[in-house]
């Protein structure tokens, strides 16, 4: 296992590779810091049982910070009511914050986060006004491609496993799509299609690191494929416009000019895919 020291001088490596592929460098000290009380950030995600849609109070979810008291208190309240309901923990968001978990991954793993989470402070300091369904999409399609530009870019680094976790990556976001778009046309039969989506995801995670199983390792349900949809769901038309251009840079530009209404941002981002 890597020391402290070389650990944080990886983090640095991949955050000064990430400026200069976006085009600047953000404000704060983003993956400088621990956090005080080294647990996992708690999301509530609340879904229609018959649909994979999110009732108007919770808007995407309920943010818990790291209070699982309220995170079980929040998933009863509306298990009552008859919803679906997904407590996702995590140790990332856009606070940036290091944590022993982030030092378990390896490392094409915490670049993919990195990148990731340094792309919600860019959308966040520029003030773009992206839809969340795209903004989360958008981190990831940089967070893959990011971390393969930065291991191909490296003499020591092996590339293989940097184009491995993407290729798991989409293979999770395809079956999750292909999912969705089945219970959303076929809401009666949601049970068993949650069933085989859950089987499909335990069958791809099984070649997958240690991050990609935190992150998708849960038992399938409406309000876990509505989580997921964020990531998923527009991912593959972004990559589509990334990959037309000549550099994270270049398809940033074009992304400083969507919409902030979701459809009219796909219409917005077809034309360049």
């Amino acid at each position: 296992m890597a020391s402290t020291n070389d650990s944080l001088q990886f983090v640095e490596q991949v955050k000064t590779f990430a400026y200069k592929e976006i085009g600047i460098e953000l404000k704060g000290d983003l993956f400088t810091k621990s956090m005080e009380v080294d647990k996992p950030y708690l999301y509530v995600y609340v879904s229609k049982p018959d649909k994979i849609e999110c009732p108007k109070e919770c808007y995407n979810f309920i943010s818990c910070n790291t209070d699982q008291e309220l995170a079980d208190q929040k998933s009863k309240e509306f298990q009552l009511k008859g919803y679906q309901t997904f407590c996702y923990k995590t140790y990332a968001n856009s606070s940036a914050m290091l944590n022993k978990r982030f030092f378990q991954y390896p490392k094409e793993a915490e670049s993919f986060i990195i990148f990731h989470e340094l792309i919600h402070n860019y959308i966040s300091q520029l003030e773009i006004k992206i839809p969340y369904d795209f903004n989360e999409a958008l981190c990831d399609v940089i967070g893959n491609y990011g971390t393969v530009s930065f291991f191909k870019s490296d003499r020591i680094l092996d590339a293989t496993t940097a184009v491995m976790q993407l290729k798991h990556n989409e293979n999770i976001y395809w079956c999750l799509n292909k999912y969705m778009s089945k219970i959303n046309a076929k809401p009666t039969k949601a049970v068993s299609l949650n069933n085989s989506c859950n089987n499909m995801i335990k069958t791809i995670l099984t070649e997958c690191n240690l991050f990609q199983n935190d992150r998708f390792n849960f038992t399938v349900n409406n309000a876990y494929l509505l989580k997921n949809q964020y990531y998923s769901k527009n991912y593959f038309l972004l990559k589509k416009v990334l990959l037309k251009q000549k550099s994270i840079k270049d398809f940033l530009e074009i992304i400083k000019s969507v919409p902030a209404d979701s459809d009219a941002c796909q219409k917005y981002l077809l034309k360049f895919s």
